[in-house]
């Protein structure tokens, strides 16, 4: 059977960059969108922060690039991958774009998406200018976005389930030049938003129940990269789950030879975007990693030698 050559698993930023890529490279190119195509991207309302883009929303940004996309020639399919192997046996190359989800409480926050709920304070902390804003989280992520909201919030508090930090002690100083902006409330837990937007937020304190006003809500609890069905295929993950290329195993210090930097340890495996990226998870990160993967997919199938490649792993 004769293989096509470029399978994409994902549509969000990453997944529909590199197939822009590799399609206007005119490289046969189908993008596995999923049952729910666009990635994190459509469930944000306006974006401020995407170079060149101005009054466009995530779901208006993801249809432009997926009409880019098959502009030039990219096949979108409404599937979602389950076998690696599979793929791998019907595309000379394949490209990782899953992404990742943010962790949510599972306590109807989704329906808050826009509407004074978010889980990134890099993205929309300039929508919080003056409000009365809180974090849920303990780890460095939730003191690093409590800190970023300060530039815009009037008041930020931080609610810990626990009685200590999870956060490492030099994010923990960093706290101390927030005295005044950044309140922290231990063993707390959330158990409900109330209002047609965030308005109020009922609190476990301790085993004590307390309603509080709010404007902003911002989870900082970790996010889970969509890498389940990679767990029996040979791609190697982090302990978090992550995908590990060979410019992510560099980083941590493994000495390798770093020929395809977004490639995985399985030769023809490329990955990008936030089922790689534990830390800058931003849409434009994303599309650089995609165009990236694109780039070493298309040089890569141009100088592999076939007859070593099919089965090879590197690194």
């Amino acid at each position: 059977m004769n293989k096509r050559k470029v399978a994409i698993v994902g549509s969000g930023p990453a997944g529909l960059a590199a197939a822009i890529y590799t399609s206007r490279a005119e490289i046969d190119t189908v993008v596995y969108a999923g049952e729910e195509p666009g990635g994190q991207l459509t469930k944000t309302t306006e974006i401020e922060n995407y170079p060149g883009v101005v009054r466009k929303t995530g779901p208006e940004l993801m249809v432009t690039m997926t009409q880019q996309a098959t502009k030039f020639g990219a096949r979108i399919e409404y599937e979602t991958v389950t076998d690696l192997d599979k793929l791998r046996s019907e595309y000379d190359a394949v490209i990782l774009a899953m992404g990742a989800s943010p962790r949510l409480l599972g306590i109807g926050e989704e329906k808050y998406w826009g509407k004074g709920f978010s889980t990134c304070a890099v993205c929309d902390a300039a929508f919080y200018k003056g409000k009365n804003v809180y974090v849920v989280g303990g780890g460095d992520s939730a003191i690093e976005d409590a800190t970023a909201l300060t530039k815009f919030a009037s008041h930020v508090t931080i609610l810990v389930r626990g009685d200590k930090w999870r956060a490492s002690v030099a994010m923990q100083k960093r706290l101390e030049n927030y005295q005044e902006q950044i309140t922290v409330m231990w063993k707390t837990n959330l158990k409900e938003i109330q209002g047609e937007r965030v308005e109020k937020l009922v609190l476990d304190v301790d085993g004590v129940e307390k309603t509080v006003e709010a404007e902003g809500l911002f989870f900082a609890i970790g996010h889970i990269p969509a890498t389940g069905f990679l767990k029996d295929s040979n791609v190697e993950l982090d302990h978090e789950g992550y995908i590990l290329t060979q410019a992510a195993k560099s980083l941590q210090g493994v000495k390798l030879k770093v020929e395809w930097p977004t490639m995985t340890n399985v030769a023809g495996v490329f990955a990008a975007g936030d089922c790689v990226d534990h830390r800058y998870r931003q849409a434009g990160t994303a599309v650089g990693m995609g165009i990236a993967a694109a780039l070493d997919c298309e040089r890569w199938l141009n100088f592999r030698q076939p007859e070593n490649s099919e089965n090879r792993i590197v690194g």
